[in-house]
């Protein structure tokens, strides 16, 4: 179980499988809509695009950590044109950047929104279907303005207090240059991150069903359904016979 740490909503979470190992492999665009694909296979999450936008980028920084481990490892190019790396650890990121109830805030009546004390404002936090319905907008920071503030007006204070509530997770990490010693940063955009990452891991998928169909003869779809762990087995078994054969 996993709790997303805007809401406080516990979900299921597993790795992915070969389906979906399929899924990201065929997909053309690491994009939201392929993350809220990948979130409704493998969570228990009944509507993806309900998630608070911290909270779908959370669950896909904690995928990311089921697979992978508790390291991000992503590189940047220094001002001295050098590539480098910029390592960091998933829950130290995380815990960064946890979630907190500024002064002056407190819940509507109407679930989901908030009041600002003083200025008559009310505002919701901004969901993943939101940024996928603005995407499109020429000016997309007014357009979650028009659906997530009531009045719509651009306002300081509901900025601070949406980024105490709910802190932006895709934004800018920094390191040093281990060359010159200069601060390179690299923009994190957590959904493209993680996506790619897992679509690399998942081109051996067709490797794999093309071993195990022409050796067991076994369906695609029967491969697929194997847990991950055991599939793999499968495979090493197959390559070491061959390799003594």
């Amino acid at each position: 179980m996993y709790r997303l740490p805007a809401s406080g909503l516990l979900v299921n979470v597993r790795a992915p499988g070969g389906a979906e190992d399929i899924m990201l492999w065929d997909a053309v665009e690491c994009d939201r809509v392929l993350a809220l694909a990948l979130i409704s296979r493998v969570t228990s999450v009944a509507e993806p695009a309900n998630l608070l936008v911290h909270d779908f980028e959370a669950l896909l920084l904690h995928l990311h950590s089921q697979v992978f481990g508790d390291t991000i490892q992503a590189d940047a190019v220094c001002s001295c044109r050098r590539r480098i790396d910029i390592t960091f650890r998933t829950s130290a990121f995380l815990r960064s950047r946890t979630p907190r109830r500024p002064r002056g805030v407190a819940p509507d009546a109407e679930p989901g929104w908030f009041t600002l004390s003083g200025d008559g404002l009310s505002f919701r936090l901004p969901t993943v279907g939101d940024q996928i319905a603005v995407a499109a907008e020429p000016d997309q920071v007014a357009a979650l303005i028009a659906r997530c503030v009531r009045p719509p007006a651009a306002s300081a204070r509901v900025q601070r207090a949406m980024a105490a509530l709910a802190p932006p997770l895709s934004s800018e990490v920094a390191g040093t240059c281990p060359y010159c010693r200069a601060r390179a940063s690299f923009a994190f955009d957590v959904p493209s991150f993680v996506l790619k990452e897992l679509q690399v891991q998942s081109s051996a998928i067709c490797d794999d069903v093309h071993q195990l169909a022409h050796h067991y003869h076994w369906s695609e779809q029967h491969i697929l359904a194997l847990p991950p762990r055991r599939r793999r087995r499968y495979v090493e078994m197959v390559t070491a016979e061959r390799g003594v054969g």
